[in-house]
């Protein structure tokens, strides 16, 4: 309520309260001043009552009070949240919402609910739909309840999302199996081989195959036995080690397996991801920035001799 300084008319009544009023009037100036910060009070330290002063604030600052707000109001238009949590995003709309309620402008909780769905991000897109559908204005403490615990929600799936162990498509290749066998001895019959060389329990040596008839000679009993080869029959040597066998490689009996590797691409494998060498087999592929490592077992890549080639998946 504005009141006009009284005017004296002589009477002691009359300048007493016309007194009166002059100090009200400085002390709500001095009041003003006090409240102004240092670059505003220069503007109205020329006032000389306190109207005077409350009118220069005003015609200064009740434009641009409007063009706050509107600065603010966009402001709360265009805001995200980026990658800020959502307690901090709501804390940022909030703050807006208040200064632009300070101006004399309140928002409504729906405004406030839209301006929020709005800067959340297509991560909250099943959350913010039924919150749109709802009949029921939600409250700003109610909307945040619902807006953290998705956000937990959300973080639990994406750690059990890390956590899953890449299983890659197997498909193996044909080794190739040497029969490296070169030796001598390496292949032995059951029955032996030096059927010439039988030992006697008195120290004698003798050939099955001839006739026991000098036996008690003494010259016979001295004599070297000479073995007889069953493959060339020539004396001195046995099928063993007989010349003629020597240009032929000897191998043991051993009986080797091929799996041949499927070259065939699986439609459904139950497989997580793929690995190939060539991408022209893959009609959608995209390179791998994870840690892991395929380990090839049989050293495909790597020198003679050298180590297991490590190759990025």
């Amino acid at each position: 309520m504005v009141t006009l300084c009284p005017v004296s008319d002589g009477t002691q009544l009359s300048q007493t309260k016309r007194t009166h009023w002059i100090r009200q009037d400085k002390l709500i100036l001095s009041a003003l001043l006090a409240s102004t910060s240092t670059t505003i009070t220069p503007l109205i330290a020329t006032a000389k009552t306190s109207h005077e002063a409350w009118t220069k604030l005003n015609n200064m600052y009740a434009s641009k009070s409007r063009t706050r707000a509107m600065q603010l109001k966009e402001e709360l238009t265009l805001i995200q949240r980026g990658n800020r949590t959502v307690p901090d995003y709501l804390h940022a709309v909030k703050a807006l919402a208040d200064e632009i309620a300070l101006i004399d402008h309140p928002i409504s909780d729906d405004d406030l609910t839209l301006y929020i769905l709005n800067g959340l991000g297509p991560d909250f897109r099943d959350i913010a739909a039924p919150i749109r559908a709802r009949e029921k204005s939600l409250a700003f403490e109610e909307l945040h309840d619902l807006l953290v615990g998705h956000e937990s929600y959300l973080r639990r799936m994406e750690v059990a999302a890390t956590q899953l162990v890449a299983a890659a498509n197997f498909t193996s290749r044909n080794p190739s199996f040497h029969g490296n066998h070169s030796g001598r001895g390496a292949s032995h019959t059951g029955n032996g081989s030096s059927r010439g060389s039988s030992h006697t329990g008195n120290g004698k040596h003798r050939d099955p195959r001839r006739p026991n008839s000098s036996s008690g000679s003494n010259n016979s009993a001295q004599k070297r036995y000479q073995p007889k080869c069953q493959f060339c029959d020539q004396l001195g040597h046995t099928a063993k080690s007989c010349p003629q066998l020597q240009s032929t490689p000897m191998s043991a009996n051993c009986a080797a397996t091929s799996n041949p590797g499927d070259t065939k691409w699986l439609i459904d494998s139950a497989a997580s991801h793929n690995i190939t060498g060539d991408l022209s087999n893959l009609t959608i592929h995209s390179e791998y920035d994870g840690t892991d490592e395929v380990v090839l077992g049989d050293g495909t890549g790597s020198d003679h001799g050298g180590d297991i080639t490590k190759r990025g998946v």
